[in-house]
């Protein structure tokens, strides 16, 4: 019993730590909060579900997720990603993450097109329904 729940345990934590973007490209200064952590992005890096993305001044990232979906920032932009499930084989999607502030570009993947209303784009204000493909969002303070 106790090395069956230890196995459910070890799978629970490795997916939640399981990463669900990359760094396509990135200029200037890009971090992420990770958990209690601050880390400097660089090209190539992962990016995790709960991750909150921030660019600084003269900054900008793009990354690619797992269904072929773009996000790109601009600098001093906070992104967070609240929740990413992409698994076509047992028809289950989830894209929700939240734009706090700053600009993005977004560009649906597969998700925008197999499940359209599984993708969430927030912004302090209001939430963006995906119904076409691309879309530029700005937030002001």
């Amino acid at each position: 019993m106790k090395v069956f729940l230890g196995i459910i345990i070890l799978s629970i934590s490795l997916f939640a730590n399981r990463d669900v973007a990359f760094i396509k490209s990135i200029m200037g200064t890009v971090e992420v909060k990770r958990g209690d952590k601050m880390i400097a992005l660089k090209l190539s890096d992962k990016i995790y579900e709960k991750d909150i993305i921030f660019t600084k001044d003269n900054s900008n990232l793009a990354t690619i997720f797992e269904d072929g979906s773009v996000v790109v920032l601009e600098e001093n932009s906070i992104l967070r990603i609240d929740k990413y499930i992409f698994s076509p084989s047992k028809n289950v999607y989830d894209f929700d993450i939240y734009l706090s502030k700053g600009k993005a570009l977004f560009e649906s993947g597969k998700v925008g097109k197999l499940a359209p209303q599984s993708v969430k784009f927030r912004i302090p204000q209001a939430r963006v329904g995906i119904r076409g493909t691309k879309f530029l969002v700005e937030v002001h303070e």
